[in-house]
């Protein structure tokens, strides 16, 4: 008896253990907030720093890497299409060889999905502007915002088997989003992206062109320069400007490209919202927890497409067989005649140098060793070390990339370089060369008879300014 309660007494404290055992693991794992995707989880104090650095307005973002063009590059994109303005625009696009970024409305593309389809085959990005562009309600929350993204890349998926990681918010992010708004996108693993240079063809209805047309002028030339259009209805001034666009970046030296999740994104500070909304712990958690369980269910791949690489590589090449048969068939036969400004010049044979599109190409050993430089080829590396005046520049071949140092510092690194091998030299576009060593072109004369090439560097314009400043101080002592 004594044995049978003494058996009973244990048995129920075992129960009572594993019952407070239980409370204890459940009461531990419902005080853990959801896992953050950069790290292994945060405790419930981190939760809430988290939750409370977010509320004070502070933008948190994990570091990334984005590779710079080497040439100054204009994205030109296109907002709150497609409509059958669009049509126009891929036209215009396709007659100039010029790739663009189209942010998309979903109630539109469901519309016109015949010009998503081309949009995506024709090679420019697609990205994510929403389902119905409505502000009242994708600022009023962003279970709201997200839900709308999520619903246009149904659409997108559906028609072009595409999920955009790009994203513009309708009306910019700058008073819309919130720190909140930046942070679960940055964790569900999409890129938002701003602009730096607005068109202005959508301040009213019905812009006039040349208005259109002074605003590009008058914009700052930047080395990356996003340029917001639209293709909506209501915006034939943008496609009657458009040509004129493109043909005033090119003769400035800009090339054209599509944005991608590799290209730095323009984005606005976090100002003030204009709209009241509140979040609380509970409701982030939760948002949070959607959006990366989002990220897990949809690793990232180059701009979610993979045939993307293929039809990049295939147009490539298709654009360095033209080049190539149009160097071959128009091979120079007129010296071209180089200028510094400091009184050196010297000649370069028909043979020494390649004339593509009025873009003059040479070997890189040539051209700075005529500068007074010198070029170190590295053979183990693939690599060749140009040396002139401050400036150290580093070819990588294998990689295709230009790093850029300064009295030894680091400057930049330009990634999809221009360059290429032929005949054991490395072949490097004039203009952009002598812009990485310091110097620029001053001038350029590009006729059937006649080609010269003038160019100035920074440590004449020194000698020159602090020239002029002794001048000046002689005459102020009276010398």
């Amino acid at each position: 008896m004594l044995f049978q309660e003494h058996h009973a007494t244990n048995k129920q404290k075992r129960i009572q253990l594993s019952m407070v055992v239980l409370l204890l693991v459940s009461l531990f794992f419902s005080a853990i907030p959801v896992k953050a995707a950069e790290g292994d989880g945060y405790s419930a104090q981190e939760g809430q720093d988290l939750y409370q650095k977010l509320k004070t307005g502070k933008r948190l973002q994990g570091e990334k890497t984005y590779e710079a063009p080497e040439q100054p590059t204009v994205y030109l994109t296109f907002d709150d299409g497609p409509s059958k303005l669009t049509g126009q625009v891929l036209d215009i696009l396709e007659k100039e060889d010029v790739k663009a970024t189209f942010f998309a409305l979903g109630e539109q593309s469901q519309a016109h999905p015949e010009l998503v389809k081309r949009i995506v085959q024709d090679g420019h990005t697609l990205g994510n502007h929403s389902y119905n562009h409505v502000y009242k309600e994708l600022y009023s929350d962003f279970q709201t915002f997200w839900d709308q993204i999520q619903r246009s890349e149904d659409v997108f998926a559906g028609i072009a088997d595409v999920r955009p990681q790009l994203v513009r918010a309708p009306g910019g992010t700058y008073t819309n989003f919130d720190a909140y708004y930046y942070y679960l996108m940055d964790q569900a693993g999409y890129t938002v992206v701003d602009w730096n240079v607005d068109s202005g063809d959508s301040k009213r209805s019905r812009v006039p062109v040349n208005e259109i047309w002074q605003t590009i002028k008058e914009s700052p030339l930047e080395h990356e320069i996003n340029i917001l259009f639209h293709d909506g209805s209501g915006h034939e001034s943008t496609v009657e400007v458009l040509p004129q666009v493109i043909a005033y970046y090119k003769k400035l030296g800009y090339a054209f490209a599509p944005l991608t999740t590799q290209v730095k994104p323009k984005q606005f500070p976090v100002g003030k919202s204009k709209w009241s909304r509140n979040m609380s712990l509970v409701h982030f958690q939760e948002l949070l927890k959607e959006t990366q369980l989002y990220a897990s269910a949809h690793p990232l791949m180059p701009d979610n497409n993979p045939n993307d690489a293929i039809n990049l590589l295939v147009h490539q090449t298709k654009v360095a067989t033209e080049e190539t048969a149009q160097i071959l068939s128009k091979q120079s036969t007129v010296p071209l005649q180089v200028h510094v400004v400091d009184g050196s010049s010297f000649t370069l044979e028909p043979t020494e140098y390649q004339l593509r599109a009025n873009r003059i190409e040479l070997p890189l050993r040539f051209l700075i060793e005529k500068l007074g430089g010198k070029v170190e080829w590295q053979e183990n590396r693939k690599t060749a070390n140009a040396h002139y005046g401050v400036y150290d520049v580093e070819y990588d071949l294998s990689a295709r990339s230009i790093r850029l140092y300064s009295l030894g510092n680091s400057v930049a690194t330009y990634s999809l370089a221009d360059m290429n091998l032929q005949n054991g030299k490395i072949i490097v576009p004039l203009r952009k060369t002598i812009d990485l060593i310091g110097g620029r072109i001053t001038n350029s004369v590009i006729e059937p008879d006649k080609r010269e090439v003038s160019m100035a560097f920074r440590q004449f314009y020194m000698f020159r300014e602090n020239n002029s400043l002794l001048k000046n101080s002689l005459f102020a002592l009276g010398g």
